[in-house]
């Protein structure tokens, strides 16, 4: 019973953290609407330059830019965390070091999701064709799992980058790395075991081809599944010893 009340407790406090990551991501309405309108910006721009045919065979990747981009948002709201110290007053409250850090993951986990789905509608609003035997949950899915592992690399530079100002642009030198390595910007893949490129071939099967079986995707979907883990998991060491009240 009394471990069963400590969960519950520990829940109760993950969820405020969260509630309380939630309301100061949307306080900022600049980041708000770079994080979803850069991704759309694109899709818009390709529309309007060379026409649906050309967005349709570009759309896997371009749907794969958006969650990229919250590697600067979550490195850039940690850091914000840090220099005004209000990870510090935190960690005096009986809080868990992991807490603190997978509600900070979480909360940025949900913007991911309504950032995954607004650029699945606004896609075929602007004249991306689905395939009608894709599969829809994992045209959500597969971008989701992106932005699970975007999260990873945002907490690696977060360790390391103490100054809020800074912390947006720095994370650009991954960013676009992974976009532009991984083919999110053009018809193939440059190295292909980045999780962009994995992301982006599975995309293409699904979205493109209606091909949702896991011979043509499952590898994929692992592959991209290991980084997010793997970055995490360094991610929050990392954070923990580098940072002076964790």
């Amino acid at each position: 019973m009394k471990l069963l009340i400590t969960r519950t407790e520990n829940l109760n406090k993950l969820k405020d953290l969260v509630v309380k990551n939630l309301k100061s991501m949307t306080r900022d309405k600049a980041q708000v609407v770079w994080l979803l309108g850069y991704p759309l910006l694109f899709i818009v721009l390709i529309t309007f330059a060379y026409g649906s045919d050309v967005l349709t065979v570009m759309g896997p990747g371009l749907l794969i830019t958006g969650p990229v981009v919250i590697i600067s948002q979550l490195t850039a709201h940690l850091a914000e965390e840090k220099e005004s110290g209000t990870l510090q007053r935190l960690s005096t409250t009986p809080v868990s070091r992991e807490t603190l850090l997978i509600s900070g993951l979480v909360s940025q986990a949900i913007v991911g999701a309504f950032q995954v789905v607004i650029l699945l509608v606004a896609g075929s609003l602007l004249g991306i064709n689905y395939h009608p035997n894709g599969n829809v949950l994992l045209l959500f899915f597969i971008p989701f799992l992106v932005t699970i592992t975007s999260l990873g690399f945002g907490l690696i530079l977060a360790s390391f980058i103490t100054n809020a100002s800074s912390a947006g642009g720095l994370a650009w030198f991954v960013i676009l790395p992974l976009q532009f390595l991984g083919g999110a910007f053009m018809d193939e893949t440059l190295i292909d075991i980045l999780p962009t490129s994995l992301a982006v071939e599975a995309m293409t099967q699904v979205m493109n081809l209606g091909n949702s079986t896991f011979e043509a995707i499952g590898l994929n979907l692992i592959l991209i599944a290991l980084w997010g883990i793997g970055g995490i998991v360094l991610g929050i060491t990392l954070f923990q010893r580098k940072t002076a009240i964790l």
